[in-house]
């Protein structure tokens, strides 16, 4: 079955899809189910300013379910390249393989538009990776590609959507638990 792309907008509900996991086949709905949700796509988990997100994230995420909502994360990683840097239950929300980059396509997220442009931004955040002892891993899928953030409600319709274009330009941790409390209402 052709499934046909879609620029994602506040207020369209977020289609359904399965997804592999490091670990399993798994489906979006029955994994975010009457809960708020963020849905961010990062590059690959080789990418140091994803590590850094990641490992970020992983912080959060307690309190991301305190407030009762989910977090996921798509990469354009095999799950191969996963499961050989962390065990099952290392990451405390799903990351979401598409090294095909179905979801990235599906959901019209594009490349980086400024490719041979690096801002302040992301050279700092690239400098606290290296601070933190992380290194540059595995090149998977597509180099360009940008980040995208979507956030939904209970029922899955969109509340937030965010089409970066470096791969740090998603929600920091105060931000993004605005955007989750926010859904929350809608």
């Amino acid at each position: 079955m052709r499934c046909r792309n879609l620029k994602l907008k506040p207020g369209m509900k977020m289609f359904d899809f399965d997804y592999e996991t490091p670990w399993e086949k798994k489906n979006f709905y029955k994994t975010v189910h009457g809960k708020p949700c963020c849905l961010m796509f990062l590059r690959y988990y080789g990418c140091s300013t994803c590590q850094l997100s990641i490992r970020k994230l992983m912080k959060s995420y307690g309190k991301i379910q305190e407030m009762g909502a989910e977090l996921l994360i798509v990469l354009q990683s095999e799950p191969e390249t996963i499961r050989g840097q962390a065990e099952q239950g290392y990451f405390p929300f799903d990351i979401i393989c598409d090294l095909q980059q179905e979801l990235y396509r599906r959901c019209e997220i594009g490349e980086n538009p400024h490719p041979d442009q690096q801002s302040e931004r992301l050279q700092e955040k690239i400098q606290e990776a290296r601070s933190l002892g992380i290194q540059h891993g595995k090149f998977e899928g597509n180099e360009l590609q940008a980040p995208a953030t979507v956030v939904m409600n209970q029922n899955q319709m969109i509340t937030y959507v965010w089409y970066g274009e470096e791969s740090i330009d998603v929600p920091e941790e105060e931000e993004l638990f605005q955007l989750l409390r926010e859904a929350q209402i809608q």
